[in-house]
């Protein structure tokens, strides 16, 4: 009992990991979706064989398995309606990709591969223009230049003709009455699981946080980034929960909101001294505190009769010093947030569309990625050019690398072009260190085939060099399946891959370079801009503190939007067309905490000027302003962090006597350095996440301020 009980736990985290990497099973479930269609399309299509006369079986299957791959491979996760909807979109590009491919190679004859071959370059400078247009036609650009592919592969040595459009439909059809008519997670329960997992996380910290407050470093730096992939998967999963109708529940930005809250409890129990300490941990009301904030964390349902935890306990801090009141006072507070956070009331929306496909202002042709296009086109045509002065085989495999690691941006194109060069190359070592094992029992090579596909789904948006790396090991143990050669005769898909990488990193490097995603880059330091702007404005009215609010999450979610399509470029095949990140959070997280601030400063100095009339007050206001708005000019003008030593101890050393100050002062008066500090946290967040970083030099964009 003393060694299975160890192991069922171990299980049980693994279990548990598993399902936080993927919850609902959503990506697998969609992987083995496309591996059942995969197959069931190469039987079909095979099994169609006698009737197309002069075109073989081998060939037919192939089509319809690709056919069936790109369409499912390229529709992201959603209700079965929308998905049903973009099927058929794509259904219907790749079939008339295929009636253009049929026409030119019975046109062309015997040169037809030949032909198609060359075609391929201004297919793949179509598919990348199309990027300009919007998520639909980002994915669709990526599919139909990956495609052509498979239609010059099955023009050799002849076009099949009809068959070819004709297969391709089969293909599309087969895959959505797999997808759409066959089981799956629901979302709306999915969406439950995870904020449950959310709310069990967050209390699971929270309890360890309150009781001792000096778990490791490193510790409760693995559970804060444990609780910050769970926020993502909650924002995916509401995403594609509240497309099914309206959705009340917790939202990202409220357990990033918690999040932060978590992080004030564990910094101010560690900061008491420890004889406040022992009796504050001691006090039954504040035992009764944490518990009815841990219930009302689990559950979003506070007790019968009980509107809000008691916090009167934080007024008994005054026994202690200075120091250990505003520790207690800060903990009061972080209560009280969580407190209101965790109701779970919010209510969630879809998204809108991104934010290209908003711009109906601007004309097709302004829309069209010409310089992407170009680097395309052009990376294309010097990689097969390359594979035929080397007299490679099938040098048009060298254009695939290419398609896959070209991205908008410079820095995403060298981050794609390493993942593709290691995950090849380990592919290739491992498939040359099981071949012997592998071409001694066939059947486990086929089963491994078909049980490695699904996970591809969900390595393609986690880690692509793994993903890469599994593909590169399938594609050559199914190539010596074939041949019957070894595969240490395919150095050439190595050669391939780096020729390919190659071509690719250097025309996004000399041709036209774009370092960032201009868009973000702008509508970021606008809404930066916003915020200060809000935070240097006179108090106004409630009606108009309301108008600038909405229009501060207005431009939040315009910037989140162009975040996303900027994101989207780089994985296509993800799960969700929405694809979430941390910037998506905190920019809306940042403008409730200005908010917050804001009216907290407000509020500390009306009751000081009515009751205290201490102008010292009004000027660590002037400077607590000062110290925020300098980290907003720091990220605007891409400068290293700033610092003002002191600033929190004066602000502590001028906090009202405990003992004859009134609850709601000393209360507003923690919670503006409260406040305060989450809006230097969120900027120092922002300036962290990938995209912002990889925007340089904010300042050319930002107004002058």
């Amino acid at each position: 009992m003393i060694q299975v009980q160890p192991m069922l736990q171990a299980v049980s985290r693994i279990l548990s990991r598993i399902y936080r990497y993927d919850p609902g099973a959503l990506r697998l479930v969609r992987g083995l979706h496309l591996t059942l269609a995969v197959v069931i399309a190469g039987l079909v299509a095979g099994h169609l064989g006698h009737l197309a006369q002069g075109v073989p079986d081998f060939a037919l299957a192939v089509i319809c398995a690709s056919a069936a791959a790109h369409v499912l491979m390229f529709t992201p996760v959603s209700v079965k309606t929308r998905e049903l909807g973009e099927l058929v979109r794509f259904g219907l590009v790749l079939t008339g990709l295929a009636a253009l491919g049929a026409l030119i190679g019975v046109v062309s004859g015997a040169r037809a591969p030949l032909v198609l071959q060359v075609i391929w370059i201004g297919v793949i400078a179509l598919g990348f223009a199309l990027d300009g247009l919007g998520p639909f036609w980002l994915r669709a650009g990526r599919m139909i230049s990956i495609f052509w592919l498979f239609v010059i592969m099955s023009s050799t040595p002849h076009s099949p003709g009809l068959w070819l459009p004709l297969t391709t439909a089969l293909g599309v059809a087969i895959a959505g009455l797999v997808r759409i008519g066959l089981w799956r997670p629901s979302v709306r329960k999915t969406y439950e699981r995870v904020e449950a997992a959310n709310r069990e996380a967050i209390a699971g910290y929270l309890e360890r946080a309150a009781s001792t407050g000096t778990r490791s470093e490193k510790a409760s730096r693995a559970a804060l980034h444990d609780l910050a992939g769970l926020r993502a998967e909650l924002e995916l999963t509401a995403e594609l929960a509240a497309a099914q109708g309206k959705l009340r529940g917790l939202s990202a930005e409220a357990v990033a909101m918690m999040r932060l809250a978590l992080e004030v409890v564990r910094n101010a129990v560690e900061a008491l001294s420890d004889d406040r300490r022992r009796d504050l941990l001691a006090s039954e009301a504040f035992q009764s505190s944490l518990k009815e904030v841990l219930r009302r964390v689990r559950t979003g349902k506070d007790k019968e009769g009980v509107s809000r935890p008691d916090l009167e306990w934080a007024r008994g801090s005054s026994r202690g010093g200075r120091k250990d009141t505003f520790q207690v006072l800060r903990i009061a507070q972080a209560f009280d947030r969580l407190w209101h956070l965790a109701e779970g009331d919010d209510v969630i929306e879809a998204s809108a569309r991104g934010a290209s496909e908003n711009v109906k202002a601007s004309g097709f042709w302004s829309r069209i990625s010409w310089r992407l296009s170009l680097q395309a086109s052009v990376a294309a045509a010097v990689g097969y050019g390359i594979g035929h002065v080397l007299q490679l085989g099938h040098a048009y495999w060298i254009t695939i690398t290419v398609i896959v690691v070209l991205c908008s941006s410079l820095g995403a194109t060298i981050h794609k072009t390493v993942q593709r060069t290691a995950g090849t190359l380990a592919g290739f070592v491992v498939a040359l260190l099981l071949e012997p094992l592998l071409s001694q029992v066939p059947e486990f090579r086929l089963f491994l085939i078909v049980a490695l596909l699904p996970p591809i789904i969900i390595l393609f948006e986690r880690n692509y060099g793994i993903a890469v790396g599994i593909i590169s090991f399938l594609v050559l143990i199914g190539l010596e399946a074939l041949t019957g050669l070894p595969v240490s005769e395919f150095w050439e898909r190595l050669y391939d891959t780096l020729i390919g990488a190659g071509a690719g990193l250097a025309a996004a490097w000399l041709l036209f370079p774009r370092r960032s995603g201009e868009g973000v880059k702008g509508l970021a330091s606008a809404y930066l801009v916003s915020c200060k702007d809000f935070l240097r404005a006179d108090e106004g009215t409630p009606a108009s503190d309301q108008a600038a609010y909405s229009q501060l999450k207005d431009k939040a979610r315009e910037l989140i939007s162009a975040a996303q399509n900027y994101r989207a470029e780089q994985i296509p095949w993800a799960s969700s067309a929405r694809t979430s990140g941390d910037l998506d959070v905190l920019v809306i997280v940042l403008a409730d905490y200005v908010i917050l601030y804001r009216q907290a400063r407000t509020a500390v100095q009306t009751e000081t000027d009515e009751r205290r009339k201490d102008p010292s007050v009004g000027d660590l206001l002037d400077r607590m302003d000062k110290r925020v708005l300098q980290e907003f000019d720091t990220v605007l003008q891409n400068r290293a962090q700033q610092t003002v030593p002191g600033l929190a101890e004066e602000w502590l050393a001028a906090m009202p006597e405990p003992e004859s100050a009134d609850i709601g002062l000393m209360t507003d008066w923690v919670a503006t350095l409260y406040y305060a500090r989450k809006v230097v946290r969120c900027l120092q967040g922002l300036r962290q996440e990938h995209i912002w970083s990889s925007t340089s030099d904010l300042a050319e964009a930002a107004p002058d301020t």
